[in-house]
């Protein structure tokens, strides 16, 4: 059969299959991973509501209304962290965006009205919640109220409370392959344009330099777990630059042909798995979304054979009845995390919390996501076996939905370097970018529409250090570029806004030396640099910082 034909026989929409509750589950799962990664959410009120959303659907992954509960958890966990987050949480938080789109057009049709009337009509828990949330609101709003870690750890745990009463203690409402119908088309086109990104910003003089490269890097890093069997000569640091960018490349390409999807499928299975042995928590978190991400674009045959896969595996946990079989494998999957979890937060509580603890606890933290990702990438790779040119069709076509406003926001998120916007979360992972000055990459150059890059400073001393990391990290954002003191005059602002205390700092702007400092009520120099960053601007906007303008771009992230 034919590309075309097969293309005409797809069906006109996913209900008949149940794509959704497979993928409500593995994106739940993916989401409990990124928690592990980064711990740091464990003290916010809102990584624990994150956290019950994100079970809640591994119980009832049929439940439209529970995984509703899990993207905005996640959009207000991405909120509350930002702009200190990697790339592809950046991006999940994009991919949600398109779901809530497509969730808003499926509410102005009659059954997305009939789901609503049924999702507010739930008595006293939902009520209970509510006079919960208003509580919540006025604690962390009213200045009289008194902020401390026992008011702060009673009113979150209400919260959680009455969320897990709201979510377990009433009917799921199903609806789930609306979602899906809609929102996979779009899924598919942003993650090709991700990778694609990916690509581009890597196309740079200095990520081809095998001895500042990140991919050499990071090659060297992870063969220091198989000793001499990797090798890490110079011809091997050349093979992992060109073969990362040959898979970021052809994994998009694969997928997106329909002869080819299942290798496309293996090739990003086994591309992300072997990346993910690297001790950097944001790699093994980044498979992990893939992995998740990949389950949309399986082919019709492929699918079928997953699903049989997972058929077969649960009716054996249940001894013969797969009902209990999926019982036992959430429950199993729920206490697992929260013993990883645990483990990482004694590690804390009872050692110090420094970067050096923090490292071991991702270590602990890569063995809860190494545990499901083999699974899941087995899985993956017996089922595309099984399946060999066999209805190479995804389930799912493309339809008119409010998501695809969603892919700007992918397009403009990876231009954002070369319009004088951000560049730490802009695709550029581990890619040896530099668009300021001069610029290192190959054929594009920056316009700058925003002129954040223009406004370049180099520090020469600081009393205190302010480009120091806390001893104490709470997000990630202690840990990028450490080293580097060129930065924007925008990053700058918001170190020197936040400082307390008397500090003095030596910089160079546009050629000259000058000097800031504050002694008491007494301000020294560029007020500018002390101003409050707006909102907005604060959330969204995240800089590299470089060794030096004119000079190679060493590896960071």
């Amino acid at each position: 059969m034919s590309a075309i034909e097969q293309q005409k026989t797809i069906p006109p929409s996913s209900k008949n299959l149940e794509i959704f509750p497979g993928f409500a589950r593995i994106w739940a799962c993916a989401t409990l991973v990124h928690q592990l990664a980064f711990t740091f959410w464990a003290e916010s009120w809102e990584g624990w509501v994150l956290v019950i959303s994100a079970i809640s659907v591994l119980f009832q992954p049929r439940c439209l209304h529970r995984f509703i509960w899990l993207i905005v958890a996640s959009l207000l966990n991405l909120f509350n962290k930002l702009p200190f987050v990697p790339n592809h949480i950046l991006f999940e938080g994009m991919l949600h965006v398109m779901m809530l789109l497509a969730i808003a057009g499926f509410f102005l049709k009659d059954e997305g009205r009939k789901f609503l009337k049924e999702a507010i009509q739930d008595g006293w828990r939902l009520r209970f919640l509510l006079v919960i949330i208003t509580l919540k609101t006025l604690y962390h709003l009213i200045p009289a109220i008194e902020k401390n870690h026992v008011f702060g750890s009673i009113s979150t745990a209400l919260l959680l409370l009455s969320i897990g009463l709201y979510l377990f203690g009433r009917k799921p409402l199903a609806y789930g392959e609306n979602l899906i119908t809609r929102f996979a088309p779009v899924a598919r086109i942003s993650v090709l344009i991700m990778y694609l990104w990916a690509a581009v910003q890597k196309m740079n003089r200095d990520y081809f330099d095998p001895d500042i490269s990140c991919a050499a890097k990071l090659h060297i890093e992870i063969g220091k777990y198989f000793g001499e069997l990797v090798p890490t000569k110079e011809w091997a640091l050349y093979g992992a630059v060109w073969g990362s960018l040959f898979f970021e490349i052809a994994i998009p390409i694969l997928l997106l042909i329909p002869k080819t999807r299942i290798v496309g499928v293996l090739a990003a299975v086994w591309f992300h798995l072997w990346l993910s042995i690297h001790p950097a928590a944001g790699i093994f978190s980044f498979t992990s979304l893939i992995m998740a991400i990949l389950y949309l674009f399986l082919p019709v045959g492929m699918w079928k054979e997953l699903m049989s896969l997972f058929k077969t595996q649960l009716t054996k946990i249940g001894q013969g009845d797969i009902d209990k079989g999926i019982k036992r494998t959430v429950i199993f999957v729920v206490c697992f995390f929260f013993i990883v979890l645990f483990t990482q937060i004694a590690m804390y509580t009872t050692t110090e919390r420094s970067y050096a603890v923090f490292h071991r606890a991702n270590r602990v933290g890569f063995i809860g996501f190494a545990t499901w990702a083999l699974w899941i990438g087995v899985c993956y790779i017996i089922a595309a076996l099984k399946s060999r040119n066999r209805e190479n069709y995804f389930p799912t076509r493309p339809v008119k939905t409010l998501a695809w406003l969603g892919i700007c926001l992918v397009v403009a998120n990876g231009a954002s370097p070369w319009l004088g916007g951000k560049t730490q979360t802009a695709f550029s992972m581990y890619s040896n970018l530099k668009s300021e000055g001069t610029g290192n990459h190959y054929f594009l150059k920056r316009v700058d529409l925003l002129h954040f890059q223009k406004d370049m400073i180099e520090v020469v001393e600081a009393k205190p250090n302010v480009l120091d990391p806390s001893s104490k990290p709470r997000g990630i954002g202690n840990f990028a570029n450490l080293g580097n003191r060129v930065l924007p005059y925008f990053e700058l602002r918001r170190l020197l806004s936040t400082t307390r205390g008397d500090f003095e700092i030596d910089y160079k702007y546009d050629g000259e030396l000058l000097k800031l400092s504050r002694k008491g009520d007494t301000i020294s120099g560029d007020t500018g640099l002390l101003e409050p960053i707006p909102l907005l601007a604060q959330k969204f906007l995240w800089f590299r910082r470089l060794k030096s303008i004119d000079g190679p771009m060493p590896c960071t992230h």
